[in-house]
């Protein structure tokens, strides 16, 4: 069996620092978007309904809600295993101490 081993304020450390990712995602993913807009403001003609339609469907629901909340599920993920790694620390020394 192989060792097992978390260095808890490491992993609380960075939870915080994937879920500031997941934050920048969405506004980096925003002003993405907002670029493109203003890119292609000044087009007329189907070609810019069907780019605006898809930058506002499809790229947006992508970049500014699935990309980042999968990265926050990935920070979710990683505090539930260093909470259990928490309890059953403490369950094992309350074990060996005999609940004292």
């Amino acid at each position: 069996m192989a060792d097992c081993r978390i260095v808890n304020a490491s992993a609380a450390k960075a939870v915080e620092e994937i879920n500031t990712i997941a934050s920048s995602y969405s506004t980096v993913g925003q002003e993405f978007l907002d670029a493109i807009t203003n890119a292609i403001s000044a087009m007329e003609g189907e070609a810019k309904d069907a780019l605006q339609k898809f930058f506002t469907k499809v790229v947006n629901d992508f970049v500014v809600d699935q990309l980042p909340s999968a990265i926050e599920g990935m920070a979710n993920l990683l505090e539930q295993n260093r909470e259990n790694f928490e309890d059953v620390d403490r369950q094992l020394a309350e074990s060996i101490s005999g609940g004292a």
